[in-house]
């Protein structure tokens, strides 16, 4: 029995012989000689993007702890707490522990949501309000920090971010980076939260013993050099660290 194949010229099928199909065996094998799939050729080896300081503590550093309880508020309804010193060679973290009676009432009755949504126009009452202030006399705030996450450039004051936390509807816990390490004087930690009663009130401790435990910080592995990266959990808004753009030409007249 033969087999058959398709004449290109004709369209139709026809019958192939012995010896033309010993040709078209060679034809095959011939091709099989060279490989017609070629592995991917190795990706570039990419430098991982640096981190600028004031986004975050280095990751390859182990803080030194320092002394820090500040009750800011208590009321009735709310109390409001700083704690957890943590101080690192370029800045230092803490945590804001915050309890609330009533729970929230939808995510519009959220205190924290409202960091990152204020821009451009009058905080509402209903913000909870921190911020702290340096020795010498300047000052950051939750609600100036989503702007280092859009640039590369080097802020000429104090940077306040939030870095991870939990929630629920009535307490939470949540972590804060400040950068750079205070100048001498005092380190003031700062709340208001008008639409919970609670007055503008302020706590603080002396930058010194901060700076002490930043000369006690230790790099882990010196070999690897200190490295920092803008992650963040909870509440944190992550955005992409990019160039700011160059400014537009003015269109002509």
């Amino acid at each position: 029995m033969r087999d058959c194949e398709t004449d290109p010229r004709q369209g139709a099928l026809r019958n192939t012989g012995p010896a033309e199909d010993s040709r078209i065996s060679s034809r095959i094998a011939n091709v099989r000689v060279v490989s017609f799939f070629e592995p991917p050729a190795a990706p570039p080896e990419v430098e991982e993007p640096q981190t600028p300081e004031w986004m975050g503590p280095p990751e390859n550093v182990l803080p030194g702890a320092f002394p820090l309880w500040l009750v800011l508020a208590r009321t009735g309804d709310v109390m409001l707490a700083v704690h957890g010193g943590l101080a690192y060679p370029n800045g230092f973290g803490f945590t804001v522990s915050l309890r609330r009676r009533r729970g929230r009432e939808g995510p519009g009755d959220d205190p924290i949501h409202l960091w990152h949504t204020v821009r451009g126009s009058e905080i509402p009452p209903e913000a909870l309000r921190l911020g702290i202030q340096l020795g010498d006399g300047s000052k950051a705030t939750v609600f100036d920090g989503h702007r280092w996450f859009r640039t590369v450039e080097r802020p000429e004051g104090p940077v306040l971010l939030q870095r991870g936390g939990n929630g629920s509807s009535h307490s939470w816990e949540l972590g804060f980076w400040a950068w750079p390490l205070p100048p001498p004087g005092p380190v003031a930690f700062v709340c208001e939260w008008p639409s919970e009663g609670v007055e503008l009130t302020r706590g603080e401790i002396d930058a010194e013993i901060v700076n002490d435990a930043a000369g006690r910080a230790e790099v882990l592995w010196p070999e690897d050099g200190p490295s920092a990266r803008a992650g963040g959990s909870g509440y944190m808004v992550s955005q992409s660290i990019r160039q700011a753009p160059p400014p537009r030409d003015e269109p002509g007249p």
